[in-house]
């Protein structure tokens, strides 16, 4: 991991992002990318039919993000001596969060969310969800993020991690995005894959054992041989509950992880317009971080 890029939108929540990507940066020897963005958004026109906004006033906003986007990363620089570069940009927030990914090759995007319900739930609705359907860049999505605090520690920033699994070649970039996270800090990986419910015409224990064996020889053991370093320990589970969002989240909770990984499905613009997906449940549902892995890139993306 070279790139970690920090989204930042000039409130002191979204800088509760940095006390994940600091100590990932360090971890890895990476360097920060901080961007934000001022998203000009015209209010209607006057009597004359133009904008009723003063250049002053776009001025002022340009100068305020800027400067402030400055003095983090000098502090960042001069406290805990990590490279850091800043990307300010007008536009689109979205679209330029994944034109500065693009820019500097980030291995990792890190940002705060709000872990509310209700209403406050729309500032994930809007940027994060925007982001998670349309980047190539694994998201490290932070909930209930703590309060502006670094302090220097010998301990692995995430000790335990959960990763879920569904049998597709897909799913398994999560595994590889996670190894690539933790780098080469000692951690304990618990690979979950979550089965449907059982059929009718069979005997609940027969079958569950019968899976879990399939499953932890034949799938999730050569995983963790795939993966395995000094100081990783690997445990399997099989799940059997219909609904995989809420069986990883009682998963994680019941492992003590401190990390959810997963992936989002491929799919076509219209499918993804409306997440609902596994991973968007989880993230919602989650009081944990939560990386997610984007679908890889089609031929023609990268042609």
């Amino acid at each position: 991991m070279q790139t970690i890029l920090v989204p930042l939108d000039g409130s002191r929540f979204a800088e509760r992002a940095l006390t994940v990507a600091v100590p990932l940066a360090q971890e890895n020897n990476a360097a920060l990318a901080l961007t934000t963005a001022l998203a000009l958004v015209l209010p209607p026109p006057n009597e004359f039919g133009a904008p009723d906004i003063g250049s002053s006033a776009i001025d002022a906003a340009r100068l305020q993000l800027r400067g402030q986007l400055e003095r983090i990363a000098r502090r960042l620089r001069i406290k805990h001596d990590i490279t850091t570069s800043t990307y300010f940009r007008e536009g689109a927030i979205v679209d330029q969060i994944l034109a500065v990914a693009n820019d500097t090759s980030a291995d990792l995007i890190v940002m705060a969310s709000h872990g509310r319900t209700g209403v406050s739930r729309l500032w994930l609705g809007s940027v994060t969800d925007a982001l998670l359907r349309h980047t190539r860049t694994p998201v490290l999505v932070v909930r209930n993020a703590r309060p502006w605090a670094l302090v220097t520690t010998a301990e692995p920033l995430y000790p335990r991690v959960l990763v879920g699994l569904d049998g597709s070649e897909h799913s398994e970039r999560a595994l590889r995005d996670t190894m690539a996270l933790i780098g080469n800090a000692p951690c304990e990986v618990v690979l979950v894959r979550v089965q449907p419910a059982l059929p009718t015409n069979v005997t609940p224990q027969s079958w569950i054992q019968e899976v879990t064996e399939l499953h932890s020889t034949q799938y999730l053991a050569p995983l963790a041989a795939k993966y395995a370093a000094p100081g990783r320990t690997f445990h399997s589970r099989i799940v059997v509950d219909d609904d995989p969002a809420r069986a990883l989240l009682a998963a994680a909770k019941s492992a003590n992880a401190f990390l959810i990984a997963l992936a989002t499905h491929g799919r076509g613009a219209l499918q993804r317009a409306v997440l609902g997906s596994v991973a968007d449940k989880v993230i919602r549902g989650a009081t944990l971080p939560v990386l997610v892995s984007p679908p890889a890139p089609k031929a023609k993306d990268v042609a």
